[in-house]
């Protein structure tokens, strides 16, 4: 007789039951909180689409862990079982839409250790690559990106075409200001101005991942259009996400899921484009590779570090592509 059915979707469960039981408990610390948030957000996203019912099957559970050790590392895939178990399957036996815990009789099994780590220096795009990928985004309509994609149990197919153009929209912002993901979700609609036909988006030191506040100028006029049409179509409040939830045009993009659309797009891009350093990279690429643009262009690291939102030495060492010569070639040839 409670809300929640055998037939209820997973991912829902662990949204609106799961995770804030868990952000209650007094007794976690809140950086411990966070990290169980983010592997529980990890497995909703795995699981998206399916009932309860179906969830809780062993090879069910084996393959999302499989596909998160995959994409986050096997130290996180276990993590996210432990998580699962403790804060999911135990809240399902107290609802009775379980008997027993299926983690406790079945050990999935995950890939042998799987350790994610970013390139020494990072990888930037070469400048053409970087234009290909701008002017597709821009060119070729949402529908024929994603043509081959079916519509989520979870969206309705006005929802995922909101979906598609969010992570469109989003991945054209980062290429030309270098934002984190973080930062595109968080930005609110009071943090986009306009100076002398210029905007500028301003991120709070609350918003950004170091705390430290920047204004970022959007110097591609084609993407300010973009931009300026997306602000047309949100709520006018300030307080309004731009790039707001798919299905829920006042609350923030979850994290879980725009990164799952981001791996998808990317994916994409790396086929469709012949760009294979998208299909291992995400939206980081972008600040490794406006950071050697602006390092060609002769902008002071101080400067390159305070648009980026980091210091100095975090600059040098993962935001500059150790790989790229053209720098070295074009002084060589200029002497």
């Amino acid at each position: 007789g409670g809300k929640w059915k055998p037939s209820s979707r997973i991912c829902d469960f662990i949204h609106e039951d799961a995770i804030p039981a868990m952000l209650s408990l007094t007794k976690l610390k809140e950086r411990t909180k966070k990290n169980y948030r983010t592997y529980l957000l990890y497995v909703a996203s795995e699981l998206d689409g399916y009932p309860i019912v179906n969830a809780v099957r062993p090879r069910t559970l084996e393959d999302a862990f499989g596909r998160i050790a995959l994409n986050h590392g096997t130290s996180t895939a276990r993590q996210a079982i432990k998580a699962t178990s403790k804060y999911v399957m135990e809240r399902l036996i107290r609802e009775e839409l379980i008997s027993s815990n299926p983690l406790r009789d079945f050990a999935p099994d995950l890939p042998d250790h799987v350790a994610l780590s970013r390139p020494p220096g990072g990888q930037a795009l070469t400048p053409d690559q970087k234009e290909r990928v701008i002017y597709y985004l821009l060119s070729t309509d949402v529908a024929e990106i994603f043509a081959k994609d079916k519509t989520s149990r979870r969206y309705s197919r006005e929802n995922q075409r909101a979906k598609q153009r969010l992570v469109v929209d989003a991945t054209l912002l980062q290429s030309v200001t270098g934002m984190r993901i973080g930062e595109i979700r968080s930005l609110r609609r009071k943090g986009v101005s306009e100076i002398d036909g210029v905007l500028i988006i301003e991120i709070s030191p609350e918003d950004s991942k170091t705390k430290k506040g920047r204004r970022i100028p959007v110097l591609d006029e084609r993407i300010s259009e973009r931009l300026r049409e997306r602000l047309i179509s949100v709520d006018g409040s300030p307080d309004y996400f731009v790039f707001s939830a798919p299905a829920a045009p006042d609350k923030e993009w979850d994290a879980s899921n725009a990164q799952k659309a981001v791996r998808q797009l990317y994916t994409k891009l790396a086929d469709v484009l012949d760009v294979p350093l998208l299909s291992k990279n995400r939206s980081h690429i972008w600040r490794t590779t406006l950071n050697n643009e602006w390092m060609d262009a002769g902008i002071p690291e101080v400067i390159r570090s305070a648009y980026l939102g980091h210091t100095e030495d975090v600059n040098r060492q993962y935001y500059t592509d150790l790989t790229d010569i053209s720098l070295m070639m074009k002084m060589y040839r200029n002497k």
